[in-house]
This record gives C-alpha cells, sequence and structure tokens, in this order.
C-alpha cells in the first residue's frame, strides 16, 4: 500500500476559522454540519476546477455555489430525488441527472474535472464509482473529493460511552444505528482511500486530513445527538434546532469554541475525515 505521508498537508486554524465564516451562512444552527463543512471549504478554497465539472453526489447545489460561485458549467448527478428539485432550480447546474453515480453514462472525456463532496463513503461499489467518473474525466483530468475515514466511527461518542460503562450491545445498536441512518458504507483509512483512487486511475497529488481528534469527538457527539430518534418519527433536531435559534450570538459563540478545540490538537494529521486531489493517469503513466 503507498504511503501518503509525504502528501499531506495540514490545514491552518486561520484556513478553518475562515471557512466556518463562509459556511455559517448556509448551516446557521446545525453545529455538525457548520464544522465539517467549514474543514471541507477550507480545503477545497485551495484549488480552483477547471470547466466542465461533474459533481457527484450534487445534492441541492447551495454548497458548491458557496465554494465556487463563479463557476457556471458545471453537471450535476444525484439518486436523491427531492434534492435534485432544488439543485434544477437552484441556477448552479447546466443540468442535473437522477442517475447513481456507479451507472453514469456520459461518453469518455466529458469533462475537465470533477468534484464529489462527501458523498463517495454512502455510495455501494464504491471502486467501480471511481472508474467510472476516471472514465468520464479527460486525460489528465482532476479529482477533488472528501471522505470520512476511519476515525469518523471510531471517535463517535454515544457508543464509546457505552463501551466505558461495559454495555456493549447498547454500543453496538448505537453504531449501527448511526452507520444504517447515514448509509455509511466506505469509513476507510487515507491509505486505503488512496490505493482505491490508485486503483481506479488516478494519481493523488495532495491528501488533507479534515476534522482532527477532539474537534471530531465534538462533532460527532453532536451529530449523533441531532439524529436521535423522537416519537413517532421525529429526531432530536426538532428540540435543539429552535433551542440554538433563540440562543443571543450562537454561530460566533459556536466558532470561538472550534477555536479553542483546534488550538488544543495535538495530532492534526489523524482527523475524521479526508480531502483528496488527485489527478486522471495518463495512458502509459502507469
Amino acid at each position: 500500500m503507498k504511503s501518503i505521508t509525504q502528501k499531506t498537508s495540514i490545514l491552518s486554524c486561520k484556513e478553518i476559522m475562515f471557512g466556518f465564516g463562509q459556511v455559517a451562512q448556509l448551516y446557521t444552527h446545525t453545529p455538525s454540519m457548520m464544522i465539517w463543512r467549514a474543514c471541507e471549504y477550507a480545503a477545497y478554497n485551495r484549488y480552483m476546477l477547471p470547466e466542465p465539472i461533474l459533481d457527484v453526489g450534487c445534492g441541492d447545489g447551495q454548497y458548491f455555489r458557496l465554494v465556487w460561485p463563479a463557476i457556471k458549467n458545471v453537471v450535476g448527478v444525484d439518486i436523491d430525488v427531492s434534492a435534485l428539485g432544488a439543485a434544477n432550480i437552484s441556477g448552479v447546474y447546466s443540468a442535473v441527472h437522477n442517475v447513481p453515480a456507479v451507472s453514469m453514462s456520459f461518453p469518455p472525456h466529458s469533462f475537465a474535472s470533477a468534484f464529489a463532496n462527501c458523498s463517495l463513503e454512502h455510495m455501494d461499489n464504491v471502486d467501480v464509482v471511481l472508474k467510472n467518473v476516471c472514465r468520464v474525466l479527460q486525460p489528465g483530468g482532476k479529482f477533488l473529493l472528501s471522505v470520512t475515514t476511519d476515525k469518523f466511527l471510531e471517535w463517535t461518542t454515544l457508543p464509546q460511552l457505552m463501551k466505558v460503562l461495559k454495555m456493549p450491545l447498547i454500543e453496538e445498536h448505537l453504531l449501527e444505528k448511526y452507520k444504517a441512518y447515514h448509509h455509511l458504507v466506505s469509513a476507510f483509512t487515507p491509505e486505503v482511500w488512496a490505493n482505491t483512487l490508485d486503483e481506479a486511475g488516478f494519481d493523488v497529488l495532495e491528501h488533507i486530513p479534515i476534522v482532527p481528534e477532539i474537534l471530531g469527538r465534538f462533532n460527532m457527539f453532536t451529530d449523533m445527538l441531532w439524529h436521535v430518534p423522537l416519537d413517532p418519527c421525529g429526531e432530536f433536531s426538532s428540540v435543539l434546532e429552535p433551542y440554538f435559534q433563540g440562543l443571543n450570538n450562537f454561530p460566533e459563540e459556536l466558532g470561538n469554541i472550534v477555536r479553542s478545540l483546534l488550538n488544543m490538537e495535538k495530532s492534526p494529521h489523524i482527523a475524521a475525515g479526508a480531502v483528496f486531489m488527485a489527478r486522471k493517469r495518463e495512458a502509459g503513466n502507469a
């Protein structure tokens, strides 16, 4: 397995806090989204993507617009019909396709670059998906993606608490429910992600760890609380969100907490997520 140590670059606290300020415009009272998307934004902000662009798992397009407001020639792909409705009217995409990424049938070399924002880990047969992305990219085309790592599950706070309390059945139940909720099927180590990209025909140019341990544990705790089921079919978010909305200066003060947690990090290269900048390998360079 190839080492990615020499290709790893660490985000600064300043970069992440700038991202937090930008992302707070979209996710004003959802802590886990504000934190995770802020770290992704900080990494993405280092790059420009050549057009035309394929957005794999595009969602409603609002986050793409936030990161790259000037980009016009981008095509979205997603299996979530409800998200695609919003994507179609967003004005972000020149076209939106309701198709699984594994079944994309664009002609070879259709796109100059591709983007996948925290979508690949939710897709079955991710190795085939990556090969399909590689197929539709032009030779030398760039692929910018974010994914979860194995630490995403390791740092889930509530199951870890049950482990400490020696309640393994509840620990397993909480973890499996959390994985099922997010349809999380590929929480690989960064090295495995890099190797999977390599096998699909990509060279990894840069690896950026996102959401390091202290921030990650806090983030996963808030996310698990957010999605605790409430009868008959709701979530605890229905209690938390209005409460946060009623607090003074919530986004700003949460930002101060995030900055403090980042300042306590000892190993920022070990993280719950990863951003990769990869390039389609040209023929003869395997």
